[in-house]
């Protein structure tokens, strides 16, 4: 739902987790900035995703990619490992997103980052978007609240440094034209930094 990458700023060498890492496109991405020298894991709890995923990784010969069947508010993934945390438009399909802010943050060594781009509000959304499943599928029914989101990321012990709209994202529905314009829904990307 946005590009993150640019502010991941992955380096080689460094240790990338992709949360919802689907077929792997952001994931073999972050893999050609981390080089041989990185390691790069992708976290997703779709079986057939993972299994493109794993496809994909060996036809193209990523050997430096690993790939884990995982929820991403319980990441298989050891506290610290991670120097960056990337994840493209999944947090907002969680239901607990504060959990998902709370697993980036044990995940990452101290002085990491995390860069996400998602989908937020403006404004609260009403029972019938949040219980409409197309709207769910066009990632707009589990929308937080940006002022919420933002709060749940500092709650998590991480300090926002970057939130950037991605105006160019549109939904292509008519109901989800329709809730964009009502509640303000809308694309953005985040880095934000663990302690040092």
């Amino acid at each position: 739902v946005g590009y993150h990458l640019g502010l991941a700023a992955i380096t080689r060498g460094e240790r990338v987790v992709d949360l919802g890492s689907g077929s792997g496109m952001d994931l073999f991405l972050a893999a050609l900035h981390a080089g041989a020298e990185g390691e790069v894991v992708g976290v997703d709890m779709t079986e057939e995703q993972l299994a493109k995923a794993r496809r994909l990784a060996t036809r193209d010969g990523y050997a430096a990619v690993g790939l884990q069947l995982g929820y991403i508010e319980h990441a298989p993934v050891a506290d610290g490992w991670a120097d960056i945390v990337i994840s493209n438009g999944v947090i907002n399909l969680c239901d607990d997103k504060a959990a998902v802010f709370r697993e980036i943050a044990r995940m990452l060594r101290p002085g990491g980052r995390t860069a996400i781009s998602d989908i937020v509000t403006e404004r609260q959304l009403t029972e019938a978007i949040v219980c409409d499943v197309n709207l769910w599928a066009s990632c707009i029914g589990g929308a937080m609240q940006e002022d919420d989101y933002r709060r749940a990321i500092e709650d998590a012990g991480l300090t926002l440094r970057t939130v950037r709209e991605n105006p160019q994202y549109h939904f292509i529905s008519d109901s989800a034209q329709g809730a964009t314009k009502t509640f303000g829904v809308k694309s953005i990307s985040v880095l934000a930094t663990k302690a040092g």
